[in-house]
């Protein structure tokens, strides 16, 4: 059974966090934009890794949102083409990524 997706965004005011969180997230996820992340996490992974962030964050300062994901008839997602080769094995995917 596959994993539940999440998507993982945030918004931190420092760039030195911002560089650690941004990191974190892209040895762990898939980058759909700068601070804009898709991940694959049951529910424990997705507990430890969002208690991870959480103690990366400034909480008077910095935003962080986690959302389970969902890919319904007529998502999908554009990007510009490049060196990166994006592959994935989540039939969830499918016809998202043009």
């Amino acid at each position: 059974m596959p994993k539940p997706l999440w998507i993982i965004t945030y918004d931190i005011c420092c760039p030195r966090r911002l560089q650690r969180i941004q990191k974190h997230c892209a040895s762990h996820g898939w980058a759909l934009q700068k601070s804009f992340y898709l991940f694959a996490f049951n529910r424990s992974e997705r507990e430890a890794f969002c208690a991870k962030l959480i103690g990366m964050l400034d909480k008077k300062e910095d935003r962080l949102l986690c959302l389970p994901f969902s890919t319904p008839s007529g998502s999908f997602h554009i990007m510009p083409e490049s060196d990166l080769l994006i592959i994935h094995d989540d039939p969830r995917l499918e016809g998202y990524i043009r």
